[in-house]
């Protein structure tokens, strides 16, 4: 899966993640004023994901009952 930064008007960008074969899995609810600002956002959302799933395969070190 990759980002992609694309222009939705004149001055106006969001991010989409694609697959493997270029078919859209996730697209943002927002839109940004420059690409930057988009790829920051899809940058920001890749590393909130990585650290959510980091969390669920670490397991606990408490043992809940």
């Amino acid at each position: 899966m990759h980002f992609e930064i694309r222009a939705t008007g004149r001055h106006v960008w969001t991010w989409v993640l694609l697959d493997a074969t270029q078919m859209t899995v996730l697209e943002s609810d927002r839109t940004f004023p420059s690409e930057t600002q988009a790829s920051a956002a899809a940058l920001a959302f890749a590393k909130l994901v990585n650290r959510a799933g980091q969390t669920l395969t670490a397991g606990s070190s408490g043992g809940l009952i």
